[in-house]
């Protein structure tokens, strides 16, 4: 059985991406259009569903990673902040983008609160990961021999 961890991220993100449209509860809210990620964004991002992109991002990372909760998810999103003639120095990345998707997952049944703090994936988030792994797997098959072991 193909899990998450045998199949690159960016090709699973990407695929997670589109079976995550068909998702009601998962929708960009109204203030998505206007937002930075991040402090050391200097524009907010270019791509009409980044929304979809950063949920499956989170989504993948909450199963690697989980549980954990939207300070240690914000420096998975951290960047270096461009200060002019000083040094750069890191910032995290936006948590209020990460707890509105957050939310989203959690109404639509992926992810669930976590006893000792922070979110993991719930049964049906961990089949939803796996499944769409081992989609990407098959057609990955064929570029990448090294995939053929998994």
């Amino acid at each position: 059985m193909t899990t998450h961890y045998d199949v690159p991220g960016e090709h699973l993100v990407g695929a997670l991406a589109n079976s995550l449209k068909s998702v009601n509860a998962i929708q960009p809210p109204d203030w998505s259009n206007f937002v930075k990620t991040s402090t050391h964004k200097e524009q907010s991002p270019t791509q009409p569903d980044w929304w979809y992109f950063r949920t499956a991002s989170v989504l993948r990372k909450i199963g690697i990673n989980g549980p954990i909760g939207t300070e240690r998810l914000s420096r998975h999103y951290s960047g270096a902040k461009d200060r002019g003639s000083k040094p750069n120095r890191s910032n995290n990345g936006g948590r209020k983008v990460l707890r509105s998707i957050m939310q989203q997952l959690e109404i639509a049944g992926f992810i669930e609160k976590s006893k000792k703090g922070g979110r993991r994936l719930t049964p049906k988030g961990q089949s939803v990961l796996d499944n769409t792994a081992f989609d990407v797997k098959k057609k990955l098959e064929k570029e990448m021999s090294s995939l053929k072991k998994y």
